[in-house]
């Protein structure tokens, strides 16, 4: 393993310290007496993959919310169906098929997992 990719690595496991700053890298590079070509290689380097994972966890974030919605509407489709079939709900002899949220929040929370399990 050469010189820049043992620095690289450094700080990439240095991205897991919540107290890590980008500007950090450069300040440290200099410090060093790096060619100036090569700490521009190596910020850009450790900068994409910040916000790779800045990305990633946004996604799944988002997934996560998605999930939680999709799960909700799919509940009370179901449950507003069950609860008129069974009579909790009175519709006298005729019972409620509350598809739409139902399906739709189905529909949603199957887009949301395949998205996580993508992510």
């Amino acid at each position: 393993m050469n010189d820049r990719a043992k620095i690289i690595d450094h700080y990439l496991q240095q991205l897991d310290n919540p107290d890590f700053e980008i500007t950090q890298v450069r300040a440290d590079l200099e410090r060093n007496n790096f060619d100036e070509e090569e700490i521009r290689v190596i910020v850009r380097l450790v900068d994409n993959e910040l916000q790779r994972r800045q990305l990633t966890g946004s996604r799944n974030k988002q997934a996560g919310e998605l999930i939680y919605v999709g799960g909700i509407l799919t509940a009370l489709g179901a449950g507003f169906t069950i609860a008129t079939y069974t009579g909790l709900i009175n519709m006298g002899n005729s019972f409620l098929l509350v598809y739409g949220p139902f399906l739709g929040g189905l529909s949603i929370l199957v887009a949301a997992l395949t998205r996580k399990r993508k992510g």
